[in-house]
């Protein structure tokens, strides 16, 4: 029965902690953005992996 009880206790303290951890990620964030009118470039290759232009 202990070791019922004690997964019991398991699963719900990670229940808990995981409820917190989304609780305080879903509010609306204090900071404005760093950088909104910035653009940034994260690969240059295509579908392919080709740099060419046409691919």
């Amino acid at each position: 029965m202990k070791l019922h009880a004690s997964r019991f206790l398991a699963a719900a303290l990670l229940a808990l902690v995981g409820w917190l951890l989304l609780s305080g990620a879903a509010g609306p964030s204090k900071r404005p953005p760093l950088k909104p009118d910035k653009l940034v470039i994260l690969s240059t290759t295509d579908v392919k992996g080709k740099t060419s232009p046409c691919g």
